[in-house]
């Protein structure tokens, strides 16, 4: 069993991460499919899915997809978009990371978006290496222009982190917790994993952004959930809203964002 974790990381999150959450560029899935040659015969692993972010776009190049994440509101959305679509090779598993097994079978890429900051890291790559097949890979990749970890120089992400800190406190939240930063880079952990360090992959690319959608994202976060702002959720948001109008009086915003992924084999 992993380690205990705050239960309410992801608290109500779930509906706003299916709408808000951006994905990764179609260029990514096919750099990928590329390398590891996958087909319509290939099975992908996608740990701590979400609302199927990366399962998705991935089940439409693979035979299967095995989404897993221990939170059930995430996986009901995803289940729900995946229908939307039509989409049924996906199959949603309510587990942590750590708790894969050959159970689940022997996948040609595992795939961690955003999610492997939060698991036991070494012990999961571990795990992972076990029911990669020979000639896998595993893949773990995010947007590093994300506005609490790197608001660079977009003034709008600077002035929405400082009303988020006003609200919430100088120290970053994880839930009801806070957030603690490893200290070992992915690098790193990867290198000391049994698999060969492969590539590692970067690429820019715009987004645009309004204001609602900046609201969106931040209630699909751990570290400015909806509920953490209490009976002060309006207050935040209207002074959120003025701040960012007076940026830019039409409410609109871009980024130039970064994906950067480290990929192994075996």
């Amino acid at each position: 069993m992993p380690k205990q974790r705050d239960q309410e990381l992801f608290k109500g999150a779930a509906w706003y991460y299916a709408r808000f959450r951006r994905g990764y560029p179609a260029s990514f899935y096919k750099y990928l499919a590329n390398l590891f040659k996958l087909n319509k015969g290939s099975r992908v692993l996608d740990l701590g899915t979400g609302t199927g972010q990366i399962a998705i776009p991935f089940s439409k190049i693979v035979k299967e997809v095995v989404a897993v994440d221990p939170n059930k509101e995430m996986l009901q959305e995803g289940k729900s978009l995946a229908k939307a679509k039509g989409i049924s090779n996906i199959f949603w598993q309510q587990i942590y990371a750590e708790q894969i097994s050959e159970k689940l079978g022997f996948f040609d890429l595992t795939t961690m978006g955003a999610s492997f900051h939060w698991m036991e890291q070494d012990k999961v790559l571990e795990k992972v290496y076990k029911i990669t097949k020979p000639g896998g890979g595993v893949v773990i990749f995010s947007n590093i222009s994300s506005i609490q970890r790197n608001p660079g120089n977009d003034a709008w992400k600077k002035v929405v982190l400082k009303i988020i800190k006003k609200y919430l406190g100088e120290k970053r939240r994880a839930g009801k917790g806070y957030f603690n930063e490893k200290k070992d880079r992915y690098e790193d952990i990867l290198d000391r994993s049994k698999f060969t360090v492969l590539a590692k992959y970067k690429d820019k690319y715009k987004q645009n952004w309004d204001i609602n959608s900046i609201i969106g994202f931040l209630y699909s976060t751990s570290f400015a959930a909806r509920w953490l702002f209490g009976d002060q959720i309006k207050e935040f948001e209207d002074e959120l809203r003025k701040n960012l109008l007076k940026l830019n009086k039409t409410g609109r915003f871009a980024e130039t964002a970064m994906l950067e992924a480290l990929i192994g084999e075996k």
